[in-house]
């Protein structure tokens, strides 16, 4: 069975979650090879780091660095086809080129969440440009990363006429307890990661911390990722007094699993993920983890989280509290939280893929 990634998302995104699955998809595929299963070579220049950075994958694959998005992007849009030997076409994305029809190859597409779609405001430039629904519509089999993300595709676009199956994301074994601890972090801190603008509500995680920032006056709020602080955070943070115990960084792969290993919490107040990969990091890497009670997140951490209403102040902040006073109750969630991350990995989702793939080809 001869499968090819097309190149989009590698062309059009140097870090992120969509490239960062497929690279490890890829990985998978190359250096723990599944029977009867070839991946072949997109021969293409990228800008993601993820196939750049590990010679491993980047070579299988005919990864070579390009000068920037455009020059990636335009080489993509002007090739005829992916691989004319395949017999199954997996689209890494749903830029308008990737319809292209490769003869006799069936077409696997990975929906990762509908948040354009449900919730419009927050559409990007890039959103405007694709095609979702077009490739829903021609795949002939559809992998959905979550349950949640199943349930909504159906529900907004209505009955889907071609085998649909939900493949979980795996945490990557950096994640783990014990990594050494980075200079750079507080001594005790509330963790946060990625962006914190829109539905991902990083302002009721402020809000709680403001909360109950006089009883932990040894406790900061570390932001990981996203963009620095705004002036208007920075504001609303003076006028409360805690702008000296909040910070924002920019870490590597390597430096955000130290940050999970050594936070005291990890809160997700996110409104809506597609699958919700850094409360399993954090999971795995042996750190409490309260999460809003929304879309797939309670799909993910199941018993070994603490959930709280989307967007409820009070009750975030009554989670804090127990998981920082709590030492038995701290203890317990560390330990469902790692059982419940060794349950997903990313060996089992390239084998469900792999599954995705035999049935599109019968």
């Amino acid at each position: 069975m001869r499968v090819a990634f097309d190149e989009q998302i590698f062309a059009i995104q140097r870090y992120g979650g969509i490239s960062r699955m497929f690279a490890q998809l890829a990985r998978q595929f190359v250096l723990d090879p599944i029977e009867g299963l070839q991946v072949l070579p997109f021969n293409a220049p990228v800008v993601n780091r993820y196939l750049l950075d590990h010679a491993e994958i980047s070579r299988p694959l005919g990864a070579r660095e390009a000068r920037n998005e455009w020059t990636a992007l335009a080489h993509y849009l002007t090739r005829p086809q992916t691989h004319p030997r395949c017999e199954i076409v997996h689209n890494t994305f749903y830029l308008p080129h990737g319809l292209a029809p490769v003869k006799g190859a069936k077409r696997i597409v990975t929906v990762h969440d509908m948040i354009p779609e449900r919730l419009p405001h927050t559409r990007r430039r890039l959103d405007r440009l694709t095609l979702k629904q077009r490739y829903v519509r021609q795949a002939d089999h559809i992998i959905c990363v979550s349950q949640a993300t199943r349930d909504d595709l159906e529900e907004i676009y209505g009955p889907l006429q071609v085998p649909v199956s939900v493949v979980h994301h795996g945490v990557d074994p950096r994640f783990r307890p014990g990594v050494p601890k980075l200079d750079v972090l507080p001594d005790r801190y509330v963790l946060f990661v990625g962006n914190r603008g829109q539905y991902k509500d990083a302002r009721v995680l402020f809000e709680a911390f403001a909360e109950i920032a006089q009883e932990f006056p040894d406790i900061d709020l570390l932001c990981v990722g996203g963009a620095g602080l705004t002036p208007r955070e920075i504001q609303w943070l003076t006028d409360r007094g805690i702008r000296d115990r909040v910070s924002q960084r920019y870490l590597s792969d390597d430096g955000i699993a130290s940050a999970y290993a050594h936070a005291e919490v990890f809160v997700f107040p996110s409104r809506f993920e597609g699958f919700g990969l850094p409360a399993l990091e954090a999971m795995a890497s042996g750190t409490p983890v309260v999460l809003a009670n929304a879309t797939s997140l309670p799909e993910v951490g199941a018993d070994a989280a603490v959930y709280f209403p989307t967007g409820d102040v009070p009750e975030l902040a009554a989670a804090l509290t127990r998981v920082l006073q709590d030492r038995a109750y701290r203890d317990e969630l560390i330990a469902r939280g790692r059982e419940r991350a060794a349950g997903f990995t990313w060996h089992a989702a390239a084998e469900k893929t792999a599954d995705a793939y035999r049935i599109a080809r019968e």
